[in-house]
């Protein structure tokens, strides 16, 4: 909230010491309002790809230790090394 208000500062103090003509000011508050309104999307979006990579690895890790796991259960069966219930 205090990032908003401060780039709502900034906004308003900029049109005051640096005044252009209207139709100039109100294209760049459209383009800036849209920037502002953007960041949400971007933050989700690299949220999302962090959260995609992180499953890609837990699921590469999982997948290993299954993997490995398989193999030494073999090993176990074929040397004799098995525990029988």
């Amino acid at each position: 909230m205090k990032f908003i208000l401060g780039i709502v500062t900034g906004v308003a103090l900029g049109l005051l010491f640096a005044p252009a003509p209207g139709i100039e000011t109100r294209m760049e508050l459209k383009r800036r309002a849209r920037d502002v309104a953007e960041i949400p999307k971007r933050k989700a979006t690299e949220m999302a790809e962090e959260t995609k990579h992180k499953a890609g690895d837990l699921g590469a890790r999982v997948g290993r230790e299954a993997a490995e796991a398989a193999v030494q259960a073999v090993r176990d069966d074929l040397t004799g090394d098995a525990r029988r219930a």
